[in-house]
């Protein structure tokens, strides 16, 4: 049988390169196509009706497409009362905003809340799921639920890092010890929570709720101070 020829060889060497240089110019022409359609820019400067008179965000139909665009939320608790009419949100009730799911990644919100208290005088919450509360014509709450999951003792341990910003008490961390030990051989789900504290110039409450697995997921309750 004879061998195959030097020609030959040669050919098929090549191939691997020729397939791989394909490959990444095919990449290159999606990335431009998507960097085309947006995807990777800042969002851009909210026209009028999409944010309120001083910038913060609006909740109404202008105000959520541009939420939906830029992922970005932006609530000011800082003077309470705080009227739910002029952020285009019903006098009562309950927004929800959930986050989107594109098939290749999910997007959350950037969710930045001031009360112009001590230290940064506000936080910024990477949140999945968004509620903005109203009752008798006034934000009441901004419930948030963290984007980022974990198990038990990574959690508690980001929630201790958190506690000086926003003011907690954690002397009863013990406590929370003991509890989890007695739900975790009950083999039941648990949580606990640390505040409220209004350091920040809002009321700030976590609350870790944790399944069997230990996996636990945080939310935050931000309301405006009674003063």
């Amino acid at each position: 049988m004879a061998a195959p020829s030097r020609h030959r060889r040669r050919w098929l060497g090549w191939l691997p390169a020729i397939i791989l240089s394909v490959a990444i110019v095919g990449v290159g022409v999606a990335a431009s196509l998507l960097v085309g359609a947006g995807l990777g820019q800042p969002a851009p400067k909210p026209t009028q009706g999409q944010v309120t008179d001083l910038n913060w965000s609006s909740f109404s139909e202008e105000g959520l497409a541009y939420i939906e665009s830029s992922r970005q939320i932006r609530i000011d608790l800082s003077r309470p009362p705080v009227e739910a009419a002029p952020l285009g949100l019903a006098s009562d009730g309950v927004l929800e905003l959930f986050p989107v799911d594109t098939g290749d990644t999910v997007l959350n919100y950037e969710v930045i809340v001031n009360g112009a208290g001590e230290g940064p005088g506000g936080v910024k919450v990477t949140a999945s799921e968004v509620r903005v509360v109203t009752a008798a014509g006034e934000l009441t709450h901004v419930l948030l639920t963290s984007a980022y999951g974990s198990g038990f003792r990574v959690v508690l341990q980001d929630l201790l890092d958190d506690a000086k910003t926003y003011g907690w008490d954690t002397s009863g961390v013990p406590e929370i010890y003991t509890r989890v030990e007695d739900a975790t051989r009950a083999g039941t789900p648990y949580e606990f929570s640390f505040g409220p504290s209004s350091r920040l110039g809002f009321d700030a409450t976590a609350t870790a709720r944790c399944e069997t697995s230990a996996y636990c997921t945080v939310e935050y309750d931000l309301a405006p101070s009674i003063r």
